[in-house]
């Protein structure tokens, strides 16, 4: 049956339109219905409505924590022999995720992807069939679904490689059915990044009808139909992906990311407007947030794979030296072998034997911000990155629109701003914490570890250091991407005895339904189907 997933998957997607906006989603809509007949305004939100971008347990427990978190150390692995071999079910449920909606139904918890692919070629079919002077009504929901199929897309080959993408869909758009073709990986970048182009253009050059715009406002729940928001969001997703790209061919990547950092009106970022530790992450990140009615926390999702357990690197090496803020939002002490609570913050060695019992001497991930905190929300892009990305382009190229220092300090006072904007998300918030002083802020800014010091090969280091940091396991992706890009921080891997498996995987395996089922996985694919092949921004 998975045979044609990916050519009839905007079949799945009429699903649903016949559920109209689904009971969770109806605080969202004006006058959401239960028709059989799919719309683009429905099928847009439905998109938006993605549980692989919010830190739900589905992606969390099967992706997050122990592959993509644990490969880079944002999350710590258990030592056991299989630890970086591919779990080939949750892996197929991503790529099904990606390419077919499974959102439908109504537990929450195993809601998973919303199927961007098969959705947006839906949207694609309904609007070619509209008439010629109904089309200005919906375009604003082509260009905003464009711009997170897109991101999806660049994010998929992030961890895969080559993917179907163009091809997809054939069925909902063409009547045929057929193999939708892999494509080169790097050519699939560069239409990303054309698209990107395209649709930050678009918003910027067009003022939605009325009709359009009081639409779009009601379906839009992810940034309430603001304008202002989508550009900042469409044109900081094409920096990061910019800026991945740097490594492999940097002539495009500083031409491209000079227009922008020079062009503030034209090219506007989501990057806090210049709002240190006092910005709003509320008003001006790109956030997911979770559905009114959903009532789960993320505790099972860390704590059934001992994904609780504090990361070595990041709080022993990175964060403790530096007496970072963050800490406390970050990490709970936990307690001694004598059942005392323990006096500082220790991270169990990552070189260590993980056994059951001993979890509890060492310090986890805080339980206020992460194990029972239900209002998580996903995070698309945030301020700090945004920063941390201009502080690398400014570092690496001297780019007019800023300075590195700047751009880097900034940076880091966002990202203690966004951990606390995260720790007070939890209503049942116990400890108390309140938001670090702008003076304790800037006393941690001239920390041997943290100030902006040093040749640039150093400087370079501690902004890929902190944004790893930032995005610690809440975006588990972007740090394993980057971390691949960069290779910092210069975490020590303990190597599995298990033969062939030695070292994390640099990028995820082929699912078992393509290998089998789609004729376009011949020997040429299969050469490339490796564990160990490098996605083509990695450097040499």
């Amino acid at each position: 049956m998975k045979k044609i997933l990916i050519n009839i998957g905007c079949v799945t997607a009429l699903a649903i339109g016949m559920a109209g906006c689904k009971s969770q989603l109806d605080d969202y809509y004006v006058d959401p219905d239960k028709t059989t007949n799919p719309t683009i305004e429905k099928l847009f939100s439905s998109i938006e409505d993605n549980n692989r971008a919010r830190p739900n347990y589905t992606e969390m427990r099967t992706i997050a924590l122990p592959m993509l978190a644990a490969f880079c150390q944002t999350a710590t692995i258990d030592n056991k022999e299989e630890r970086y071999l591919q779990p080939a079910g949750p892996v197929q449920d991503l790529w099904n995720d990606y390419y077919t909606p499974s959102n439908q139904g109504t537990d929450l918890n195993y809601n998973t992807g919303n199927g961007v692919v098969a959705q947006y070629r839906t949207m694609q079919r309904l609007y070619s069939n509209l008439p010629l002077d109904e089309r200005p009504n919906f375009q604003i929901f082509m260009m905003a679904g464009k711009a997170l199929l897109l991101d999806q897309t660049a994010q998929m080959i992030d961890m895969f490689g080559d993917i179907p993408f163009t091809e997809a869909g054939s069925l909902d758009m063409s009547n045929t059915i057929s193999n939708a073709k892999f494509q080169d990986q790097k050519a699939l970048y560069d239409t990303v990044l054309i698209g990107l182009k395209d649709v930050a253009d678009w918003f910027t050059g067009t003022t939605p009808n009325a009709i359009a715009s009081a639409s779009f406002t009601a379906q839009d729940y992810l940034m309430r139909g603001s304008i202002d928001k989508w550009r900042r969001y469409v044109n900081s997703i094409r920096l990061r992906y910019l800026m991945r790209i740097s490594m492999v061919d940097e002539a495009r990547a500083r031409t491209e990311v000079q227009e922008i950092l020079a062009n503030p009106i034209l090219y506007p970022l989501v990057d806090g407007d210049g709002v240190g530790d006092n910005y709003s992450p509320a008003s001006t990140d790109i956030l997911l947030y979770q559905l009114t009615n959903y009532s789960n926390t993320p505790m099972a999702a860390f704590t059934e794979i001992r994904g609780q357990i504090a990361p070595d690197y990041m709080l022993n090496t990175v964060m403790k030296p530096a007496n970072d803020p963050r800490i406390p939002f970050m990490f709970d002490k936990n307690t001694s072998k004598e059942g005392k609570p323990n006096k500082e913050y220790v991270a169990m060695p990552n070189t260590a034997i993980l056994q059951g019992d001993s979890i509890s001497y060492f310090a986890t991930y805080d339980s206020t911000t992460y194990l029972t905190n239900g209002k998580l929300p996903g995070i698309y892009i945030s301020a700090s990155e945004v920063n941390f990305l201009k502080a690398e382009a400014f570092e690496r190229w001297g780019l007019t629109g800023g300075t590195a220092q700047q751009s880097y300090e900034l940076g880091v006072r966002q990202a203690i701003a966004f951990m606390y904007f995260l720790y007070s998300q939890n209503p049942n918030n116990r400890e108390g914490l309140t938001m670090p002083s702008s003076i304790t802020i800037s006393q941690f800014l001239t920390q041997p570890s943290i100030a902006y010091s040093g040749d640039s090969n150093a400087k370079l280091a501690k902004i890929w250091t902190q944004k790893w940091l930032h995005f610690n396991v809440l975006q588990a992706r972007q740090a394993w991407a980057e971390w691949r890009r960069t290779g910092y921080p210069q975490v020590y891997t303990v190597p599995s005895g298990r033969a062939g498996y030695e070292l994390p995987p640099t990028r995820f395996l082929y699912p078992a339904s393509e290998v089998a089922y789609n004729s376009s996985y011949d020997d040429a694919m299969r050469a490339k189907d490796r564990r160990d092949a490098k996605i083509f921004w990695m450097k040499e």
